[in-house]
């Protein structure tokens, strides 16, 4: 019973941390389709979403995501506020920075029973790209706390166990071409796959190993952006932040997406990486996931959110399985700037004799001021041969 009730408090532990660092970023909402964003490019400075905003990208922040107090006809017109630095002071045009600092506080239970409950620092990071005409040059740098270790050592440059680290997320170089509409770039890039949607630790994310809090790769992409259709490969060289090499899975991945009007759009995903040796595995492994997805808003505050996609792993000797997982959202804007979601997952894990996971997820956010916003989760997750959680979390979190 004790060893029982020990297994029980690591993975309410280890489930927690994962759940709690998965609430969002304040960069990467899949749901702008609402207001006829059906692409990414114009806003971020990656263009499949995330990461830094481009001037633009700010203004629409303030203009379309943010709780305003009056209805005087300025709301029209973006306030200083809203520029690099909370608009402190004037930048060169060549130059985009940023900041992201994530914290809150978590309550998990298992089987009923409390279990851990604290405060955490998820993100403290540094971002900036600069534009010299066609090149860019992009990286980020940040501090994660040791609580925040299982989610952000993929991402390390340090390897301080039970103490701080520095990470790095992102740092690429790229070029513009044919009128901005193609960027070619190489570096340590978000992997394009899916959704970009701020759950990270959702298992369409976790699974795929697609989610950009860490699980980043080096490589060489080319991403294409039009009105109606976007799509980005990769070229997956691995993650030379992560030791020993045998680790690293190298291969495809890229996404298609086509809008089907200014509100609704509908992609596919692959996904084919060979490592020596797996993290679950120590065998040489060819994993796989293949999927669709789909972004779709028939009423302005309602969006929905869809993900399914099939896990295939071969491991040397041991055959073939295959898995799925899936993700559906729901999110409604009650008025600019208060959200409420419902989110349901599934997961079966591409093993014999796999257990089928189910997932809720019941969200309230508020973006209360232009680079600021408050979110509180409740979560709660189910089989996979592991006791049933409850996650309480409460975050406050801004970007520069």
């Amino acid at each position: 019973m004790q060893s029982r009730s020990c297994l029980r408090l690591c993975f309410s532990f280890l489930l927690g941390v994962t759940l709690f660092v998965a609430a969002g970023r304040a960069e990467a909402y899949p749901w702008m389709n609402r207001h006829g964003y059906t692409g990414c490019a114009t806003c971020h400075a990656d263009p499949s979403g995330a990461g830094l905003l481009t001037p633009y990208g700010r203004a629409q922040s303030e203009l379309l995501l943010s709780t305003r107090y009056t209805h005087a006809e300025a709301e029209d017109e973006p306030s200083r506020f809203s520029g690099q630095l909370f608009g402190i002071g004037p930048l060169p045009e060549e130059l985009l920075v940023g900041g992201w600092l994530r914290s809150g506080y978590i309550w998990n239970s298992v089987d009923g029973h409390l279990v851990d409950h604290r405060y955490l620092l998820m993100r403290a990071d540094l971002g900036a790209q600069v534009n010299v005409g066609k090149f860019r040059a992009n990286g980020s740098l940040g501090i994660a706390s040791s609580d925040s270790r299982p989610l952000s050592q993929q991402a390390a440059l340090t390897n301080n166990a039970g103490a701080a680290n520095l990470v790095s997320r992102e740092h690429w170089v790229g070029l513009d071409l044919a009128d901005d509409a193609v960027l070619v770039r190489a570096g340590r890039i978000n992997l394009p796959f899916g959704l970009r949607n701020i759950e990270h630790t959702s298992w369409v994310r976790a699974e795929t190993r697609t989610d950009f809090n860490q699980a980043q790769q080096h490589g060489a992409a080319i991403a294409y952006n039009s009105a109606s259709f976007r799509t980005e490969g990769m070229l997956v060289l691995g993650n030379f932040q992560m030791r020993p090499d045998v680790y690293r899975e190298r291969g495809i991945v890229g996404y298609a997406e086509l809008a089907l009007n200014d509100h609704t759009t509908a992609g596919i995903s692959v996904l084919a990486t060979r490592a020596a040796a797996d993290v679950s595995n120590p065998k040489e492994t060819f994993r796989q996931a293949h999927g669709a997805f789909a972004r779709i808003s028939f009423w302005t505050p309602l969006v929905f959110l869809v993900e399914a996609d099939a896990l295939i792993t071969s491991a040397s000797g041991s055959g073939t399985s295959v898995g799925y997982t899936g993700f559906l959202q729901a999110d409604y804007e009650v008025l600019r700037g208060l959200h409420l979601a419902l989110t349901g997952e599934g997961l079966r894990r591409p093993k014999a004799g796999s257990d089928i996971g189910a997932g809720g997820w019941a969200t309230v956010s508020w973006f209360f001021l232009p680079h600021f916003d408050a979110r509180v989760d409740v979560v709660r997750r189910s089989g996979l041969g592991a006791p049933d959680t409850m996650t309480y979390l409460a975050q406050l979190q801004g970007y520069l």
